[in-house]
């Protein structure tokens, strides 16, 4: 018998996560892919924005620093809110369901009800505990087992997260990383 390889990139962690995908189809591949413009395009704006915003800010500093910073900190409170509220294209997707998920930088498994073939793409939805924080990304099934005795699903299905999704990728390996830290912090307490 062979040894087996271990394939992983990234560290691994079970968490409980909010979770929803749908699968992916061509006319929703390409809403997806301008949807990520859209996003872009805004983020650009805001940019933008902001940098007007500095400007004025450091203006409003030399004649009066209370005021200039009474501003910094409400466009910071803004920032924060806008970050926290779902977007409306966000709002048609199917609300998140609490699943129990082994998560790395570069995909997750979980328990589902759905049989779906290896190599069908998703858009998967992922709201991080407690933070709340959503991350979205499109992944690509590359196992989908029966398990029977899993209490959550039938099958136990891993996703690789597709390599243009840098920021969620990101975002996961940072949720890892605090993670597995915040454990080992309490395991030497």
């Amino acid at each position: 018998m062979t040894e087996r390889q271990e394939r992983r990139d990234y560290f691994r962690i079970n968490d409980t996560i909010g979770l929803s995908y749908s699968v992916i189809d061509d006319s929703s591949e390409n809403s997806a892919k301008g949807t990520e413009g859209k996003k872009i395009e805004l983020d650009s704006v805001l940019t933008e924005i902001d940098a007007k915003f500095n400007q004025a800010a450091n203006t409003v500093w030399q004649e009066n620093p209370a005021v200039a910073e009474a501003l910094g900190l409400l466009n910071r409170k803004i920032s924060i809110v806008a970050a926290r509220t779902p977007q409306a294209a966000d709002s048609e997707a199917a609300p998140h369901q609490e699943h129990l998920a082994n998560i790395s930088g570069c995909g997750m498994a979980f328990h589902c009800v759905d049989p779906l073939a290896v190599g069908t793409r998703l858009n998967v939805s992922v709201v991080i505990k407690p933070s709340n924080i959503d991350v979205n990304f499109i992944a690509t099934v590359i196992a989908c087992e029966p398990s029977p005795e899993s209490p959550a699903g039938n099958y136990l299905m891993r996703i690789e997260i597709d390599e243009e999704s840098h920021s969620a990728k990101e975002q996961l390996i940072q949720h890892v990383v605090q993670k597995q830290y915040t454990a080992g912090k309490n395991a030497d307490s």
